[in-house]
């Protein structure tokens, strides 16, 4: 009796077992993935220096002596005699709508501001390495997916600024003086000897005592580049909430901090007051966050906000400071908040070109691609000529239109560097298709030759059932990108999609299930005819083996298009089974990445609802036979050849 009741469990048990291996894979393989992609490092890159377009025999015949190194290539005529930018960790949009001291007539009426986008990988690379140095996580990497946990294999920040040039490396050239005002970590991470002045505190530290340090030093002594970091709002809104009463009470000590910054104590006539944040994921434009950018002060227009990017402020504190744009900027020049004549703007956008040009070339080189003009391309010769058009115009004295020129050059660079990865990625992509193709395609050689019904029918219900979660993902509003959720959210949301979505593709197999048994009865009927037609004479059984068979071949192809396939498809694209055995030297697209998460969390969704799943189907088809009217396995007749012969029970004979 026990052998007989250890083979009725052993089907379920070995179920369980399978669904339990899945779970603990797919789970492991959401963080292999995640630790995959935040392991990616620097990208190195030897980007020469600029040369100095308006001036070829040095730096800008216009620079001011005094200011900076006239010797030194690629430096513009200053705009400013010093830059003050304060990064307030936390600071949202609408933190500058509600902030009494961003709200007073007399501030309105000499400054402006831009929302920034910020990178597409929530959170982005730390601002201190996105701020200093313009460039972009597909140069930095070291992004972290899930910003509620440190990512334990991205590269930190001090490693990131020891390879990308940098705002105080740059005025440092210009020999400029520099001071920072912020948290130790912050200090930590520059290169050591970059701030000829420094002054560090704690994360909790009230913003009107780090304010109130700055604003002497600021009085009594001169620096050309300051970066004054305050934390406690950050802090607070991470440790309690957003609207907890540390975080209000950090609020008011920030605008208190901000009015002092932006009163008569700094004298704005010589000063640049520059004011942003780090992160914010409050007001979301697009597929990506935004952050708040205000300036005030020397050289600035005051007028209507406008768009720009995290990486432009670093373009936009240089072409104030007149130093050598970072050599790994990725940002443009926020030119309509600045006040400058058509003279300065001509020059600095000339500079920004040369140094776009130059860190596309040197991305390519790292890549080992071939440059662009070297093989004739129209969008880089078209480039090209406008770089020479520009550089004819300033000399000629025609500055107006230069940024008009200058605009398609720049677009160019971004889009070849973009290409360039896309091109290192295909060299091989053509011989890894065939294997592609064939790893994809082989499981479904296999249920067109095995001819079963009941396999596709599963076929059919896992495609059903891993296609919904995106349509679902889609009503919720929300587009295919990291920006769209965070990581966590994702995780935690893509249970109930995932169990959603098979409830209404078990409906497949419940209304078609009766059409498979009868074409394999009428493929049986062609072997034995004669036994088919008294074996229909008995009413059929309720088909709870083939139900269990059924939820078998629905969980081999949920893993097929739910995992199998994105494996594949990564495979493909990058030459990799994961971004776990060899590191390439670029990013991945991130796009690409998110839909791979997409995937794999569904797939544990659907691990885990795989459980009840077979009882479920049991219980659906059970009721559409009830509905239908067919008889219970109680009422159900017996087979007639199973059945005794009329009389035989009065066929036993007494014998004397």
């Amino acid at each position: 009796m026990l052998k007989r009741w250890l083979g009725r469990i052993r089907g379920p048990f070995l179920y369980l077992v399978v669904v339990g291996l899945l779970t603990v894979g797919a789970y492991n393989g959401l963080l292999l993935l995640r630790s995959g992609l935040e392991s990616y490092q620097p990208l190195q890159l030897d980007v020469e220096p600029v040369q100095s377009l308006t001036n070829p025999d040095g730096a800008s015949s216009t620079a001011k002596p005094g200011t900076a190194d006239p010797a030194r290539p690629g430096t513009t005529a200053p705009l400013s005699n010093r830059v003050v930018v304060v990064v307030v960790n936390g600071l949202g949009l609408d933190d500058v709508e509600s902030l009494p001291a961003f709200q007073a007539e007399a501030f309105k009426n000499i400054s402006t501001g831009a929302n920034l986008f910020t990178g597409p990988v929530q959170p982005t690379s730390p601002a201190l390495v996105t701020l200093l140095t313009g460039a972009s996580t597909e140069l930095t990497g070291g992004f972290r997916l899930d910003g509620s946990s440190d990512a334990t294999t991205a590269p930190d920040p001090r490693l990131q600024l020891q390879y990308f040039d940098n705002l105080f490396e740059a005025s440092h050239r210009s020999r400029f003086t520099t001071a920072l005002f912020g948290t130790q970590s912050w200090y930590e991470a520059l290169p050591p000897g970059q701030a000829d002045f420094f002054a560090t505190f704690d994360n909790r530290q009230p913003s009107t005592d780090i304010a109130d340090n700055a604003l002497n030093f600021l009085q009594k002594k001169s620096a050309n580049f300051v970066l004054i970091q305050l934390p406690a709002l950050g802090q607070a809104q991470t440790e309690f909430g957003l609207n907890a009463p540390q975080s209000i009470e950090a609020r008011q000590n920030l605008n208190t901090a901000l009015a002092r910054l932006v009163g008569d104590e700094i004298d704005l006539r010589r000063t640049t007051l520059i004011i942003t944040g780090d992160w914010d994921n409050s007001v979301r434009a697009g597929d990506r966050y935004t952050v708040p950018l205000v300036l005030v002060g020397q050289a600035v227009q005051p007028g209507e906000k406008t768009w720009g990017r995290q990486e432009d402020l670093t373009s936009t504190v240089a072409a104030l400071l007149g130093v050598e744009i970072p050599r790994h900027n990725q940002g443009r020049l926020l030119s309509n908040l600045l006040s400058m004549p058509a003279v300065d703007q001509g020059e600095k956008f000339l500079a920004l070109a040369e140094q776009r040009q130059a860190l596309a070339t040197a991305y390519r080189n790292r890549l080992g691609l071939l440059q662009p003009l070297a093989v004739n391309d129209p969008a880089a010769v078209e480039a090209e000529k406008n770089v020479k058009l520009a550089q004819q115009n300033y000399r000629l004295g025609s500055y107006d239109g230069i940024e008009g020129v200058i605009d398609p050059v720049l677009r160019t660079a971004r889009t070849d560097m973009e290409e360039a990865r896309q091109e290192w990625f295909a060299q091989v992509r053509w011989q890894r298709a065939i294997l592609a193709v064939v790893l994809v395609a082989l499981p479904l050689v296999v249920l067109l030759f095995w001819r079963s019904a009941l396999g596709w029918i599963a076929a059919a219900t896992a495609l059903v059932a891993t296609t919904l979660p995106y349509g679902l993902y889609w009503l919720q509003g929300k587009s295919f990108a990291f920006n769209s959720t965070s990581f966590r959210s994702l995780l935690e949301t893509s249970l109930w999609r995932a169990g959603l979505s098979l409830l209404v593709a078990l409906l497949i197999p419940v209304f078609l299930f009766d059409w498979a048994e009868k074409r394999r009865k009428r493929r049986r009927g062609r072997i034995d005819l004669d036994y088919q037609q008294i074996a229909d004479l008995r009413r059929p059984p309720f088909p709870l083996n083939r139900l269990s068979i059924f939820a078998a071949l629905l969980l081999a192809w949920l893993v097929y298009f739910g995992a199998f396939v994105w494996l594949v498809w990564y495979y493909w694209r990058f030459g990799y089974v994961a971004p776990l055995l060899s590191q390439p030297p670029v990013l991945p697209d991130t796009s690409a990445n998110f839909l791979q998460f997409f995937a794999l969390n569904h797939l544990l969704g659907f691990a885990l609802m795989m459980v009840p799943a077979p009882l479920l189907l049991v219980v659906l088809y059970w009721f559409k036979r009830k509905l239908r009217g067919d008889s219970s396995d109680a009422q159900e007749e017996q087979d007639i050849l199973q059945r005794p012969r009329p009389g035989a029970e009065a066929g036993i004979v007494k014998l004397g």
